[in-house]
Order: C-alpha cells, then sequence, then structure tokens
C-alpha cells in the first residue's frame, strides 16, 4: 500500500519539482482555493476527464509552493488504485497512517479522488469530520449518482460542493489567446470572423480539456470517440451496472438527435425498444453522470414543472457528435442551429447553474429555448442561429411578458449585434460567438 502512496505523492520526495506547461485557468479554481480555509468539506463532481484530478493536482501545487505548506501535510488517495479503498475504508489504520507520514502539530490534506470507489463513501468521510481533527478533507468524483446523493443526504452543514463541467467557452478562448473582451462591438467591427472560427471549433469538438490542448484535428476526434466509449465502459457498464449496454446506446444515439426537443419518455421507449422504467433508469444515468441535462418548463407554480414533459440536452457538444462520429464544419451541416442551441445552453448551466434555468412553451406549442430566473427577474434567450441582420423579436416575449415582468430579452443569432427597446423590453441581439460574455447580457 505504501509504494502505491508514494507513486501517487511525488511531491514528498526530495528535489521533486512541479510540471511546468501550458494549461486551462479554470474559473472554478480560485473559489477552490478560497475553500482551503474552511473547515468543511470540500467536494468536487463532474463529469469523468473534465480536468477534477488536474485541478487537485494544482491545489496541491499551491498548497507547498505558495502557502508555504510542508509536502508532508498532503495525502493524496487516487482510489482508482483499488488497494487503497479497503485501506481508506479502516479509520484505525487509516489515521495511523497520516500520524505516522504525516507533520506533528500541524493541519494535513487529505484528497480523496475517484471517492465514488469507496461504498457509502458520504457516510465514511462524515464520521472521519466528525471526530474534529485538524484535517481538511476533499474529495472528488466522476459519478454524481453515488457522490452528490450520497453527500447531500449525509453532509448537511459539513461540506461545499462545487460542480466542474467541460471548459467554458470563455475559458476556451483565454486558453487559445483570443482573451474575452466585452467590447462586442470593436469585435464586430474588426474579429468576428476570428470568434466565429473559434466558436465553430469549440461546437464541433467540445470543451473536454484534453481536447481542447489537441491542435490536430484527427486527435481531437479520437480523444473524444475515447472519452465516450470510456464513459460507457467505465461509468455506465461496469460501475453503474446498466444491463442493456447496446439499448443504452440506441437510447443515447435517439436522444442526442431529439436534443432540445420535448422529451416524451413513452415515445423513447417504443423507438429505441426499451421498457419505461429502463428508459427512466438510464436518463438518469445520464444526468448523474453529467452527460445530458434535464430542462424543464417555467410556471409560476413550480410543482406543475415537475410534472411536465422536460427537454433534454447533452453537456457537451463534442460529446454530441462523437455519438455519430460527426465532426463536420457547420456550414455543412443540416444541424447546425440545433449545436448551436445546445452549445448556448451548456453556457448558460456553466455560467448560470442549472436551478435557474428553464423554457417556456405556451399552449398553442410557441416556446422561448431558455429563461434565466433569479427571483422575480426573469430573462428569456432565444436562439435563431439562422437569423442574420433583421430585426425580429419573437412574438412569444410579449405572451411571456403577460405571466413574468420582462425588462431585458437575448436573442442569439449568427451575425447580428444591436439592442432595440421595444415598449418596456430591452432587446439584445447578440452573435452566438459573445455567449462567452453571458454575464455581461444576462445582468
Amino acid at each position: 500500500m505504501k509504494n502505491t502512496f508514494d507513486l501517487q505523492n511525488p511531491w514528498r520526495r526530495p528535489g521533486y519539482r512541479f510540471p511546468v506547461g501550458p494549461y486551462i485557468r479554470r474559473e472554478i479554481y480560485d473559489a477552490l482555493l478560497r475553500d482551503l480555509d474552511s473547515r468543511e468539506i470540500t467536494v468536487v463532481v463532474g463529469a469523468r476527464q473534465v480536468g477534477k484530478t488536474f485541478l487537485i493536482k494544482k491545489i496541491i501545487e499551491d498548497l507547498i509552493t505558495a502557502r508555504g505548506v510542508e509536502p508532508g501535510q498532503v495525502f493524496y488517495f487516487n482510489l482508482d488504485a483499488f488497494a487503497l479503498v479497503d485501506f481508506v475504508r479502516n479509520d484505525r489504520d487509516f489515521f495511523d497512517f497520516i500520524r505516522y507520514y504525516g507533520v506533528p502539530n500541524k493541519k494535513s490534506f487529505v484528497i480523496l479522488d475517484e471517492a465514488q470507489r469507496v461504498p457509502e463513501i458520504g457516510l465514511l468521510v462524515k464520521q472521519y469530520y466528525d471526530l474534529g481533527l485538524d484535517i481538511k478533507f476533499i474529495v472528488s468524483g466522476s459519478s454524481s449518482l453515488q457522490i452528490k446523493s450520497q453527500v447531500k443526504e449525509t453532509l448537511t452543514g459539513r461540506k461545499h460542493l462545487f460542480e466542474l463541467y467541460p471548459v467554458s467557452f470563455g475559458e476556451f478562448l483565454r486558453f487559445k489567446g483570443a482573451g474575452d473582451t466585452r467590447d462586442l462591438g470593436r469585435i464586430m467591427r474588426f474579429e468576428s470572423d476570428q470568434y466565429q472560427r473559434f466558436m465553430e471549433e469549440f461546437v464541433v469538438f467540445g470543451g473536454y480539456p484534453g481536447v481542447v490542448k489537441t491542435p490536430d484535428r484527427a486527435e481531437k476526434i479520437r480523444l473524444l470517440e475515447e472519452i465516450y466509449s470510456s464513459y460507457v465502459q467505465k461509468d455506465i457498464s461496469d460501475f453503474l451496472k446498466i444491463e442493456d449496454v447496446p439499448g443504452f446506446n440506441r437510447l443515447v444515439r435517439f436522444i442526442s438527435v431529439q436534443s432540445g426537443g420535448l422529451l416524451k419518455v413513452n415515445e423513447v421507449a417504443k423507438n429505441v425498444r426499451l421498457s419505461r422504467h429502463f428508459v427512466e433508469k438510464y436518463l438518469h444515468a445520464l444526468e448523474g453522470t453529467y452527460v445530458a441535462a434535464f430542462l424543464r418548463p417555467y410556471f409560476v407554480n413550480l410543482g406543475k414543472a415537475i410534472i411536465k414533459t422536460p427537454k433534454l440536452y447533452l453537456l457537451d457538444t463534442g460529446i454530441r457528435n462523437a455519438v455519430f462520429s460527426t465532426f463536420e464544419s457547420l456550414d455543412m451541416r443540416t444541424d447546425a442551429g440545433l449545436l448551436v442551441e445546445n452549445f448556448i445552453f451548456s453556457e448558460l448551466v456553466k455560467g448560470v447553474g442549472r436551478s435557474g434555468l428553464w423554457f417556456y412553451r405556451t399552449n398553442t406549442g410557441s416556446e422561448v429555448d431558455f429563461l434565466v430566473v433569479k427571483g422575480r427577474r426573469v430573462v428569456p434567450v432565444e436562439v435563431k442561429y439562422s437569423l442574420t441582420r433583421q430585426r425580429s423579436v419573437p412574438r412569444v416575449f410579449y405572451t411571456l411578458a403577460g405571466h413574468a415582468k420582462l425588462e431585458k430579452a437575448v436573442v442569439f443569432t449568427r451575425d447580428y449585434l444591436s439592442e432595440e427597446e421595444r415598449g418596456d423590453l430591452r432587446v439584445l441581439f447578440r452573435p452566438a460567438w459573445s455567449a462567452y460574455a453571458l454575464a455581461g447580457a444576462l445582468g
């Protein structure tokens, strides 16, 4: 066991130097650093290969190089090494190990990576936390079905939960050296072609860090297909014990085609030749592992939204394209509008979170793609990628205004930047590539 631990903790060796090289600066990173000063358990959840382990390694580097923490205070356990699972569950051996190999009279930082490998991880960490020892726990996992559900139930008041998604378009632009300036007028005049190309690359290949950092197109495709196949094999087939993997794959293909459409479970079950029970189970698995997300219809009475038909989107357009092995540029695709809509949804999830995100549909079938709801403030967001230089305000905005107080609305187009005042409603027309500036548009 000690040999495995030593291999996973190379910074404990004299003369160790942390690797140097380009990396994607994640917006969540500063919040994670601040959380190191709290006693509560830091919990990081997200899809496989979105960069959780890399972030944790950067945190370890920051502790040792910037905060003066001694390497012996840091204990990193990657629980994909099965030999460590039973060890972590044995409280006597676990705490003796920390005492023997830690630094006397100084706080220990204990990191449990891929913690979904430990049965009842929430109860275990609660037990350790409640001992009141001078230990800061950091827990991460790829499957929120095991991590998030358990920590919600067992770690109430004892944890801070962080959700890590694939790279946002703003993070992507900064990595590319383009910056994320809010001067949209200047970009529209002089750099819109470059930003459009960046957006198209991002929409086609998505935001998984390994894919973003790879410049070679063929390698991007190989990595995406590997990420998806690894997800099906490790999370779905092995860990979550999905009984019918071919049926699961049929379901993923079907919802990828229907992404953004109303999700009628009985119709889905008929089309993919699965029972309603298994369709619901597999959809829950997709959402729980951060591959897809439900979008609920908006009602003033939120109880109605729970029973009404939702929509479903994949959280990364690159994964959606990997499902079909389709990576053509947007101008060669019939589903370009749908992909851009999915892209905007993903950016909204990363920027405002899922809890404040809805869609609106009238009894006659008119829709607003997305609603961002904060208290009584409602901002409709519509995606009209085929719309160019036209000042067409969707009529459904006025219908919605009869049910919610609207001050601002956003319409994402292909290449139009403008603002219009329509009565009390301010309508912002924005090119889709400006999605990195969502906070400014919605604020």
